[in-house]
């Protein structure tokens, strides 16, 4: 891949460097990426409506700016642009079929990202592909991270906050009990994810320390630190936000302390949190012998707005932008046919119907509230308490069916669910069940949740036409197969739980469980059909 270069050196201006075809060309180029991953970024701006994540709509100009500024100290070089970025950018398109057809945009969004990659690829070789890598790579800031990962690294952090906090308060002689998810300050309880609601800003403070780390002109090893700082901070900040609330539930009463946890929280931990990482920053200059302030080192000129001519590729291929443009346009023509989620849905009794006796258990149904239904999108569901005379405790019973995951729905699981209702997973493992009736073994999410001082067991798994699995990331896998070969994307999730007695055995709740599976499993079949 080759262009023109003038004799000076230096790669000459947009009016003469690319010709008309090449115009037309990038023309079709982007309205093609816009419409292929235009899912994606609707994906994107949608979570910007989320308070901690607002700050989003800032990430797209910024990276625009740093793409900017990249371009304008780039140098001629002897190399062209890269077929491999014509490869890159059909492979980023790829993506974007999961996604429609899964129900899953979030890999439509990053699909953009890597197009972006592999647009840098085709027209500036890899000397502009070194170039751009951050400053395009800061726009995945612009998308939280994944439900499941999101609730497993929060909890976490919760988990550690919580102690820290508590044993602040022990340590100054203030009685705190931490059990489960409440930390009991005698007057007052806070729930664990109350208390460490500042967590929420992880993720935004991450995108600033990049930012700066970015602009910062000093060690490698500096930004790094910076950016790595940032869990413990905010873990700090929220230790600090829960053992103030105890001084103050002791000193003030609990009006004063429910005064400080909605003051300090929010974009108040945002901004606490971002002085936190700039006296880090100062410290690390301070720590190599200099004196002078971080700001000094912060290359703002990076994200300000500039006058001068146009940015152009210094040996731009027009032909590779031709074949991107192709590839992109069939891409989009291809997904423009692909059914979004399921067009088959088998023959099913409604579970409705589902018998409320089975063997010696009998059930009671009860109804899911409108908000619930309005966020699980479910097109049929049972929920259902079971109680036998052969055990001391019930059942729960709830089985959620989706004519079709894609876009508008999809199983949601129990995993990023229980949390989010006030429960802390404190044990979670996979294993085979084999309930007497049953001839083939199952394999079962198997949890142990707390709330306070209660207790319960939950075992859970997906239905997916002719699967039982236990992974939500595997589910998406099989949708998309599935839709292809067998235009559905049906599927149910089964969730049994029953609670757990002070003075229970864990063993006791597993084989009530068990029992409850072995009557209710053959009978399932005709409500979530293979």
């Amino acid at each position: 891949m080759t262009d023109h270069v003038s004799t000076s050196g230096r790669a000459t201006g947009l009016p003469t460097e690319l010709n008309y075809k090449l115009l037309v060309a990038a023309s079709l180029f982007a309205v093609a990426l816009a419409f292929v991953f235009l899912d994606g970024l609707i994906h994107a701006v949608a979570s910007w409506e989320r308070e901690e994540f607002s700050y989003g709509y800032i990430v797209p100009p910024l990276t625009a700016l740093l793409v900017w500024h990249a371009l304008r100290e780039m140098r001629p070089q002897e190399s062209g642009g890269s077929w491999w970025g014509v490869g890159l950018i059909v492979f980023a398109a790829a993506l974007a079929v999961p996604a429609k057809v899964g129900g899953m945009p979030t890999f439509t969004f990053y699909g953009f990202i890597v197009a972006l990659y592999g647009l840098a690829l085709t027209l500036y070789g890899w000397h502009g592909m070194r170039r751009l890598l951050f400053p395009i790579a800061y726009l995945i800031f612009a998308l939280p991270l994944p439900a499941t990962l999101y609730v497993n690294v929060s909890t976490t952090m919760q988990l550690i906050s919580s102690v820290l906090g508590t044993e602040a308060l022990r340590a100054l002689g203030y009685s705190v009990f931490l059990n489960g998810n409440i930390i009991d300050l005698g007057l007052f309880q806070l729930q664990v994810a109350e208390a460490c609601n500042g967590l929420r800003y992880l993720f935004p403070l991450a995108s600033f320390a990049y930012l700066t780390g970015y602009l910062y002109r000093g060690p490698v090893w500096h930004r790094i630190a910076l950016f790595i700082a940032v869990a413990p901070i905010t873990i700090v900040i929220n230790s600090a936000r829960i053992s103030l609330t105890g001084i103050l539930v002791n000193y003030k009463g609990i009006s004063a302390a429910e005064g400080f946890m909605h003051a300090f929280e929010g974009w108040v931990i945002f901004v606490v949190g971002l002085l936190f990482l700039f006296a880090f920053l100062q410290v690390l200059i301070w720590v190599t012998g200099h004196r002078e302030a971080f700001v000094m080192r912060l290359d703002i000129d990076k994200i300000m707005p500039k006058s001068g001519s146009v940015p152009t590729p210094v040996r731009a291929s027009s032909n590779g932008l031709i074949a991107a443009t192709i590839a992109l346009l069939v891409s989009a023509v291809t997904l423009a046919n692909l059914p979004e989620g399921a067009h088959a849905v088998p023959d099913r009794k409604p579970l409705a119907a589902f018998p409320l006796q089975l063997g010696t258990w009998s059930g009671r149904e009860q109804v899911l509230d409108q908000i619930y239904l309005d966020i699980l999108q479910v097109d049929d569901y049972i929920v259902a308490d079971y109680s036998s005379p052969d055990h001391r405790a019930p059942v729960n019973l709830y089985v959620a069916w989706y004519d079709a995951q894609d876009q508008r729905a999809s199983i949601h699981s129990p995993e990023v669910c229980i949390p989010a209702g006030g429960w802390e997973i404190t044990h979670f493992d996979t294993r085979s069940v084999a309930p007497a009736t049953v001839d083939l073994p199952l394999n079962v999410n198997r949890a142990i949740i707390v709330n306070g001082v209660q207790r319960q067991l939950v075992y859970y798994w997906f239905e997916l036409r002719h699967r039982q699995m236990t992974s939500e990331f595997t589910i998406k896998l099989a949708n998309v197969w599935d839709a292809i070969t067998l235009g559905r994307t049906d599927g149910a999730l089964v969730r049994l739980v029953t609670p757990i007695a002070v003075n229970e055995d864990v063993a006791e709740a597993d084989a009530r469980l068990m029992d409850f599976l072995g009557e209710s499993l053959p009978t399932m079949a005709d409500y979530i059909p293979d």
